[in-house]
């Protein structure tokens, strides 16, 4: 079976970053390949009450907010909507403009990905930090289900 992921949305704490500005390993590349590979990228995550200006400011120097969608950059603080309230994933999917099954949303938290699988999204469970390696398993997605070269 091959999906048709048009857009991929991903949490960011203990699937993109760990603690402050550190990245997940395999993060940052993976990001980079599924961007150039016309993937269109979104973040979705429960930010508690902090600004933007304050969220960026944890994550790693180099991380590129040129490679997600604004629209498709989803901070609950912002929406005032938490995961793993469907209405979150509902408001993602409404703003990528595409079928559910066209997103995929990668996490480490069971919990969301159950919410995201409701609402008829394709999603990637990651294995919780200090284990994970968000490359490795998103690049053997892409040899198993998506076909798409790296």
């Amino acid at each position: 079976m091959v999906f048709n992921i048009k857009v991929a949305f991903f949490d960011l704490g203990g699937t993109l970053v760990k603690g402050e500005r550190e990245w997940i390993p395999g993060a940052q590349d993976t990001l980079s390949k599924m961007w150039k590979n016309g993937i269109r990228l979104g973040l979705i995550s429960n930010t508690k009450d902090l600004s933007r200006p304050e969220i960026l400011d944890l994550l790693p120097r180099d991380f590129d907010m040129s490679l997600f969608e604004d629209q498709l950059v989803i901070f609950s603080s912002e929406v005032h909507i938490e995961k793993p309230d469907p209405k979150i994933f509902q408001l993602a999917i409404n703003r990528a403009n595409v079928k559910s099954s066209e997103c995929l949303f990668c996490t480490e938290d069971l919990a969301h990905i159950v919410a995201a699988k409701q609402e008829g999204m394709q999603t990637v469970l990651l294995q919780k930090p200090p284990d994970s390696d968000t490359g490795k398993l998103i690049l053997k997605l892409y040899v198993k289900y998506f076909v798409v070269s790296f």
